[in-house]
């Protein structure tokens, strides 16, 4: 029995936290906001789209730019909620990585569930549903990446201030920062004999990785544009293993990177 009471205690503690941050989800204002956005941007890629190509495109534009936003924002803001109950919250039986899990696991439940809103309607167009379902879980996996960013920056940051400037940032730069550096190496002549290593800064980009595998899946760039280097003609003929790969690799990083931090501080 007294080996038996503490894990008991823990198993029930654990339960009451997903219990809890569940409810903290639902009442986000990011993610509410977020659900109205993707039943609209769903709805809208019908109405304004031709075909299903069309559609695809639409849906991945909204991915590139709300879905990881948000997902983001939502993650500094469920981490910094948190900060003023820190004493109260590492009192209790549980290990501190498992609140940063408890908010993933949760967080990232329900923008399962949101995402439904954003991709179900192209299914009425007529577009394939295998097309529909592999979109959904390629969003989904970059909505992991960047809500994993978005705790690991909230829990990380000294304020709720610093933490949106710092994920604004990160976000900014993987947009547009890290393409926009890759034109500018490119530019040197001896960076253009090693082109594979430019290529590899934008293949460990989650963005840059769920674009380019998006646009190849969907034909908006034909495949022989990428046969110039055995790296990039590798990246297009797996793009969507290796964007698979990036994104759990940034989600399991940032998780654990961010369960180590919060382990090491002083209550």
């Amino acid at each position: 029995m007294n080996r038996t009471f503490p894990f008991f205690i823990e198993i029930t503690s654990l339960q009451g936290l997903l219990l809890r941050e569940f409810r903290a989800a639902l009442m986000n204002r990011y993610f509410q906001v977020f659900a109205v956005l993707s039943l609209l941007g769903g709805v809208m890629a019908i109405f304004f789209s031709e075909t299903a190509n069309a559609i695809g495109f639409f849906v991945v534009q909204i991915a590139i730019f709300l879905v990881s936003l948000f997902a983001l924002l939502a993650g500094v803001s469920s981490a910094q909620a948190e900060r003023e109950e820190w004493q109260l919250m590492f009192s209790q039986p549980v290990p501190r990585a498992a609140y940063v899990i408890g908010k993933f696991i949760t967080y990232l439940s329900i923008f399962a569930g949101v995402l439904l809103l954003l991709i179900l309607p192209a299914l009425f167009s007529g577009t394939p549903a295998q097309q529909i379902m592999i979109l959904y879980v390629q969003t989904l996996l970059l909505a992991a990446a960047f809500l994993a960013l978005g705790l690991a920056v909230g829990f990380l940051a000294h304020d709720g201030a610093q933490a949106l400037i710092l994920g604004a940032t990160a976000w900014l730069f993987m947009l547009f920062g890290v393409d926009l550096a890759g034109l500018f190496i490119a530019r040197f002549e001896f960076m253009q004999k090693m082109p594979d290593l430019w290529v590899s800064m934008l293949m460990l980009n989650p963005l840059d990785a769920f674009r380019i595998h998006a646009l190849f899946a969907l034909e908006q760039i034909p495949a022989e544009a990428a046969n110039k280097t055995p790296l990039a003609n590798w990246w297009i003929t797996h793009a969507g293993f290796w964007f698979s790969v990036v994104a759990m690799l940034w989600s399991v990083s940032l998780i654990a990177l961010t369960g180590f931090r919060l382990s090491k501080l002083e209550e």
